[in-house]
């Protein structure tokens, strides 16, 4: 069977578009798309609401998109606000502006110069990046590589190599948040280094606690560094950290 023929649209000023199949669209007004939409690149410049599910291979939000659906995506790049209320995947998620979504994320990558939150679970091979999040759920990635510029969340972090350090010295955006900090229950890694970090419980074979840290417990295999600034309630040597 021959593919259907994706048709490019666009909206400009005040308009609408039903759901069904393009190739590309582009939204320079205020745009509503009413049902789910399946397309090539989906690219807003002014504000767009979508009653649906969208299915893109790359979308691009320069101003502002709510979904009430799901998303699935190539490539979302975020460089002004986006919602979306259900869960989403996307091969790549680039953030730099604001970016809420009200289910689960499943990811490739994540790169964060922004704030994100995530009502359930994010899971990623890498995450990393520069602001603030905010995951209900399980934070998931084989890399985290976080610098923090607000205050961020997650209920667990688990991963293979888990790095959060203070930001410093990059825009504007955070500049209101007064507590820089990581809350979490527990951090699970294999290597694991953390600042300004609030922890219940941290496991890893090797394991450095940073200036700032409050952590319950510190359960390693092999090597354990506390550094200067950092409060340990207890560390404890086991074979198996991961226990």
């Amino acid at each position: 069977m021959a593919e259907q023929t994706r048709m490019d649209a666009k909206v400009a000023g005040d308009g609408a578009l039903s759901g069904g199949t393009y190739g590309n669209i582009t939204v320079n007004g205020a745009g509503s798309i009413n049902g789910d939409i399946d397309c090539l690149t989906f690219k807003i410049n002014g504000a767009s609401t979508n009653t649906g599910r969208v299915v893109a291979q790359t979308m691009v939000v320069n101003g502002s998109a709510t979904i009430n659906g799901e998303l699935q995506a190539g490539l979302l790049k975020v460089n002004g606000d986006t919602s979306v209320r259900d869960g989403a995947g996307v091969g790549q998620l680039i953030v730099n502006g604001n970016c809420q979504v009200g289910g689960s994320v499943a990811s490739h990558q994540v790169d964060l110069k922004g704030y994100l939150k995530v009502g359930g679970d994010l899971e990623t091979d890498a995450f990393s990046g520069d602001g603030a999040f905010q995951i209900g759920g399980l934070l998931n990635a084989g890399l985290i590589d976080l610098r923090l510029h607000g205050p961020a969340s997650a209920r667990e972090i688990g991963g293979e190599r888990v790095s959060v350090r203070l930001g410093s010295g990059w825009g504007s955006l955070f500049t209101f948040f007064a507590d820089k900090r990581l809350i979490t229950d527990s951090v699970e890694a294999d290597q694991v280094s953390l600042e300004y970090t609030t922890a219940k419980v941290v496991r890893g074979k090797d394991v450095t606690i940073g200036q700032g840290c409050s952590i319950g417990l510190v359960v390693y295999a092999e090597t354990y560094t506390p550094l200067a600034g950092a409060s340990v309630g207890e560390a404890r040597r086991v074979e198996n950290a991961a226990v």
